[in-house]
C-alpha cells in the first residue's frame, strides 16, 4: 500500500515537471506525458498531447499535438495541429514544424497558413524567422491582401521593409485585372506591386497589356505604369516605350515610339504620345503622328498635328479625325488640308478648309472635298463651294473648270468625268494630236456642264442651260484670258512621301524611285508589319 502511494506521488511529480520544465530560456510542457529518450548524442524529450513551447525572448509560443525536443541542439520538432503565435501580430498554423533555436528559424510544412494584421499566406513549405519576422515560401504559395491575391512558386516576406518578393510563375489577381510575370515586389503599406521583366495584365473587360520590362501597379488607386509595352483591345493595339493606365478614369496613355494598330482596318498610326478614353472610345495621337493604311495593294499615308480615332459600337460612327497641317500621300493621289474626317465604315474622306488634291495631273480645290473609296480605289469625289479643277496638258497649258459644286468620277484610278452644277466656267486648249501644236483655246460659261476625260486629259465637254462660249485662235490669245478668276496653281504644296512621314521616314523605305514596293506592296507585307512591331523598324 505504501509502495503504491510512493509510485503515485512519483508519477505526479513527473507530470508536474512536464508542465513547467525550463531549459535554455524555453518553457515547455504537455497535458499528456513526456519522457526522455537517450540515443547516444541524440538525447531528446518526447511530449504527447497539447504540447506547448514558450520562447520568452522571442515573444513566441508554439503549440501542437506532439513534439520531440532536442534540448542540447536547441531543436523542436512538432506534429499535428501546429501553431506559432508571435506576439499579437503573427499566427502560423501547419501540420509539422522544425524549429532551430540557434537560427531562430521555423520550418513549417503541409497546409501552412500564415496570418498577420495585413495578409494571409497559404503554402505547403514555409520558413519563418522569429527574430526578424521574415518568411519565405517555396514550391508554390498564395498571399491574400484585402482584395488582392498573389500566387508564385517562391516568395520572401521582408518584415523590416514591409516588402514581399515573388519569383517564378507569379500571378496577381484583383477585382479589376489579372497579372502574370516572373518577378514581382509587393509593398504592404503602399499597396504598390512592381514587376521586373515580361509582364502581362488582363483587364476584366478583356483588354490585355503586355510589357517587356515590367511595370508599377498601384493597387489602391488602380493605376498602372508599364515600360516598353503594348495595350491590346478588341479593336486595336497600342505600343509605346511607356504605358500608363488609370482604371478609375478608364484612361490609357502611351509615350515614346507610339504605334496604334488596327488589323481589322489595316491601319498603323505612329506618333510620340497617345491617350485613350475607354468609355468614349476616343484615342488621341500627337507628336508627329502618321497614319498608314493598306488599300487595294497600295498604301495611304496621312500626317497631321493631331490624329483622333473614335471607336464606336455603331460602325457608322467609327472614324479617324486629323487636325492642322493635314498631308496625304498615295501613289495616285496627294493632298493637303487644314483638317480631315475619315469614316471607317464606308471609306469616306472629308477634307476641310482650303483643301487641295492632286490626282492624275489634276489639281482640285474647293471649300470642302469628299472622297468616296470603293475596294480601296478612289471612286467619286465631291467638291462643295468654289470648286476649281486645273489640268496641265502635255504642252504646259492649263485646262480649267470652275463651278459652285462639282462631282468627279474615277475609273481605274483615273478621272473619267466631271459634272459641274452651278456657275460653270471652262477653259480648255485644243491641241493637234500629230505635232502637239496649239489649235486654239475654248472659253465657255454656262450653268451646268459635263467634262469627259481620256487618259487623264479633257476629251469632250457638254454644256447645259444657255451656254456662252467662244473659240480663240492662237494668235488672238492674250495671257490674262488663259486664266479663270481665282486661278492658283499650287504644285509647290504637293507633298512628297518623305514630307508626310517626317521623322518616321526610316520606318518606311525612303526612296520611291528605288523602292516602288512601298507604294504598291504585297498585301501580306503590311499584314506582317501589323504583327511585327519591334526591332525591324526601329
Amino acid at each position: 500500500m505504501k509502495f503504491q502511494r510512493i509510485l503515485f506521488l512519483s508519477l505526479l511529480l513527473i507530470s508536474t515537471f512536464s508542465l513547467h520544465a525550463q531549459r535554455g530560456g524555453v518553457k515547455y510542457g504537455s497535458s499528456g506525458y513526456s519522457e526522455s529518450v537517450n540515443k547516444g548524442s541524440d538525447r531528446f524529450t518526447r511530449l504527447v498531447k497539447d504540447v506547448w513551447f514558450d520562447i520568452k525572448d522571442k515573444d513566441t509560443r508554439i503549440t501542437g499535438d506532439s513534439a520531440l525536443y532536442y534540448d542540447k541542439q536547441g531543436i523542436m520538432i512538432v506534429f499535428g495541429d501546429v501553431r506559432i503565435k508571435k506576439g499579437d501580430s503573427v499566427t502560423i498554423t501547419a501540420r509539422r514544424l522544425n524549429y532551430y533555436m540557434n537560427d531562430n528559424k521555423a520550418e513549417l510544412r503541409n497546409n501552412v497558413v500564415y496570418e498577420d494584421k495585413r495578409i494571409r499566406l497559404t503554402t505547403n513549405y514555409l520558413d519563418y524567422y522569429t527574430n526578424t519576422e521574415d518568411a519565405r515560401f517555396y514550391n508554390g504559395g498564395k498571399i491574400v491582401d484585402g482584395e488582392t491575391t498573389l500566387e508564385a512558386e517562391d516568395a520572401y516576406v521582408i518584415n523590416a521593409e514591409n516588402l514581399i518578393k515573388f519569383y517564378e510563375d507569379v500571378k496577381l489577381k484583383s477585382p479589376d485585372y489579372d497579372l502574370k510575370t516572373d518577378t514581382l515586389f509587393y509593398h504592404q503599406i503602399t499597396k504598390i506591386a512592381t514587376t521586373y521583366g515580361p509582364t502581362q495584365t488582363i483587364m476584366k473587360d478583356g483588354e490585355i497589356i503586355d510589357a517587356k520590362e515590367g511595370g508599377r501597379f498601384q493597387t489602391d488607386s488602380k493605376q498602372v505604369t508599364y515600360l516598353e509595352g503594348k495595350i491590346t483591345t478588341e479593336s486595336y493595339e497600342i505600343f509605346g516605350d511607356d504605358l500608363f493606365f488609370d482604371d478609375i478614369r478608364q484612361e490609357s496613355r502611351a509615350k515614346g515610339n507610339v504605334r496604334v494598330i488596327s488589323e481589322e482596318d489595316n491601319i498603323i498610326i505612329l506618333g510620340d504620345e497617345a491617350t485613350t478614353q475607354k468609355d468614349s472610345g476616343i484615342t488621341k495621337i500627337w507628336g508627329n503622328p502618321v497614319m498608314k493604311q493598306l488599300v487595294d495593294n497600295d498604301t495611304l499615308y496621312m500626317s497631321a498635328d493631331t490624329l483622333i480615332s473614335i471607336d464606336s459600337k455603331v460602325d457608322s460612327l467609327s472614324r479617324l479625325l486629323a487636325y492642322k497641317n493635314v498631308k496625304i500621300f498615295k501613289s495616285d493621289m496627294q493632298g493637303v488640308a487644314d483638317s480631315m474626317a475619315y469614316m471607317m465604315l464606308d471609306s469616306m474622306i472629308f477634307l476641310y478648309e482650303d483643301p487641295i488634291l492632286w490626282s492624275d495631273g489634276n489639281q482640285i480645290t474647293a471649300d470642302t472635298i469628299a472622297l468616296e473609296m470603293v475596294n480601296g480605289k478612289l471612286d467619286k469625289m465631291k467638291m462643295k463651294n468654289r470648286a476649281f479643277t486645273i489640268n496641265k496638258d502635255t504642252v504646259a497649258n492649263f485646262n480649267q473648270i470652275k463651278g459652285r459644286n462639282m462631282t468627279a468620277y474615277f475609273k481605274n484610278d483615273k478621272m473619267d468625268k466631271i459634272l459641274v452644277n452651278g456657275n460653270g466656267e471652262s477653259i480648255y486648249f485644243a491641241i493637234d494630236d500629230k505635232d502637239n501644236s496649239l489649235i486654239g483655246m475654248n472659253k465657255i460659261l454656262c450653268s451646268n456642264m459635263k467634262i469627259q476625260f481620256l487618259n487623264g486629259q479633257m476629251n469632250d465637254i457638254t454644256f447645259y442651260k444657255d451656254p456662252e462660249g467662244r473659240f480663240i485662235p492662237p494668235h488672238e490669245i492674250n495671257e490674262p484670258e488663259t486664266r479663270l478668276k481665282d486661278f492658283n496653281w499650287q504644285i509647290d504644296k504637293k507633298p512628297e512621301l518623305k514630307e508626310v512621314l517626317g521623322k518616321h521616314a526610316p520606318l518606311a523605305l525612303p526612296s520611291l524611285e528605288n523602292q516602288p514596293e512601298i507604294i504598291k506592296p504585297d498585301p501580306s507585307r503590311l499584314k506582317g508589319e501589323l504583327k511585327k512591331i519591334d526591332s525591324n523598324e526601329k
